[in-house]
């Protein structure tokens, strides 16, 4: 009888043991639902609270202010002394671009799509020439026109086809289809149907543009002797892209020969490979200066400071977005005051554009980051 009641005392107390545990387990639910539901009703206040958590964290410290007025002190350094070239004042002319000229023109041949390398070296380029295009019927449009007109002035058409009209003498128009014309060295037929005093290159008689591209490029790429030809060909033209490139008529931008009335209106703006160069050029040096800024900011703090490097590196990033907007608004503002349009500094304004919009969107994203990871935490009660 004993052991039938002692068992039953210890099934008894068992019971006891799991249902008072049954109950410590509700208590625990109940209590933890409170607490999550009391964080769930004070969302809005945790949230505003993390809000201000992390602004604290990635606020600019008196170490940083130091690296956004350096950054600022180079960024208008480097808009008063780079170069710009939107205006035809500040501009070259196209004698002064091209430099002294020592050419032997007794060396200009005259068979048909052939050349030597003593007449590339000794001539000027072949496609440059406008005398004898108004005896043709050739409008050439003069001045800035035979340079929206040809091929080889064209900053991406003129490395092969420019190439291939030096190494056959010969000159290419985009209308938009190619229409090609052979040149010669001598006397020529004036507008009026005179014969010039002067000898000169000219125009003389139309050509084929697939021989052109067939003698010129093909046919000198299948001996040692035609790849030195066309080498020399390839290095005349670059050398003469580069003379008129910073010169009063520049060059059109790339393609838009094609359609000469839109070349030509852009040029009249002048939009042209020299303003093209001229802003590719402030925007490298204003990414250049950042990049320098960005890399000694980063070295610096996080070897002085034991912070998230994410928070580090919005820092870092905040120094170059208000040092770039600050830079361009001054910028801005002492062009328009002085009216004087070369000295804008487009480059690193579409640079600042860039940093304002990127660095903003990588705020946001490590903010929704940070307010997510600290709110996970308080649920989870970690």
């Amino acid at each position: 009888m004993n052991n039938k009641f002692d068992k039953l005392k210890i099934e008894n107390n068992n019971q006891k043991i799991n249902t008072q545990k049954t109950l410590d387990t509700f208590d625990n639910i109940s209590s933890e639902s409170k607490r999550v539901s009391k964080i769930a009703l004070n969302a809005n206040i945790i949230i505003s609270d993390l809000d201000r958590q992390f602004e604290t964290a990635t606020r600019l410290k008196k170490i940083d202010m130091s690296f956004l007025f350096l950054a600022v002190g180079l960024h208008i350094v480097r808009q008063h002394l780079q170069n710009n070239y939107f205006t035809d004042e500040s501009r070259k002319t196209d004698k002064e671009a091209a430099g002294e000229s020592n050419y032997n023109r007794e060396l200009r041949g005259k068979k048909l799509y052939y050349t030597t390398k003593e007449e590339i070296l000794c001539n000027p380029v072949p496609f440059d020439t406008q005398n004898g295009a108004p005896f043709m019927g050739v409008d050439l449009g003069g001045g800035k026109g035979h340079r929206i007109a040809t091929a080889g002035h064209d900053p991406m058409i003129g490395w092969v086809v420019g190439t291939a009209n030096i190494a056959t003498r010969t000159m290419t128009l985009l209308k938009p289809f190619p229409e090609s014309y052979h040149v010669k060295y001598g006397n020529y037929f004036t507008k009026f149907g005179d014969p010039s005093v002067n000898r000169n290159d000219y125009l003389y008689q139309k050509a084929s543009f697939s021989k052109i591209i067939d003698y010129g490029i093909v046919k000198n790429t299948s001996s040692i002797d035609g790849i030195s030809l066309l080498a020399i060909a390839l290095m005349k033209e670059a050398i003469h892209l580069k003379s008129d490139v910073l010169s009063k008529e520049s060059l059109p931008l790339p393609f838009t020969s094609i359609n000469p009335n839109l070349a030509r209106k852009l040029g009249e703006y002048n939009i042209d490979m020299a303003s093209v160069l001229t802003i590719g050029k402030q925007a490298s040096y204003a990414v250049a200066i950042n990049t320098v800024i960005y890399l000694l900011h980063q070295l610096l703090i996080t070897q002085i400071e034991d912070q998230n490097p994410q928070f580090v590196q919005l820092r870092s990033r905040k120094i170059l977005s208000y040092s770039n907007t600050i830079a361009t608004t001054s910028n801005i503002v002492e062009s328009a005051i002085t009216q004087n349009v070369n000295h804008l500094d487009i480059g690193g304004f579409l640079v600042t554009l860039y940093r304002l919009t990127s660095d903003i969107k990588f705020q946001n994203k490590i903010k929704e980051e940070f307010l997510e990871k600290e709110f996970y935490k308080l649920i989870m009660n970690n």
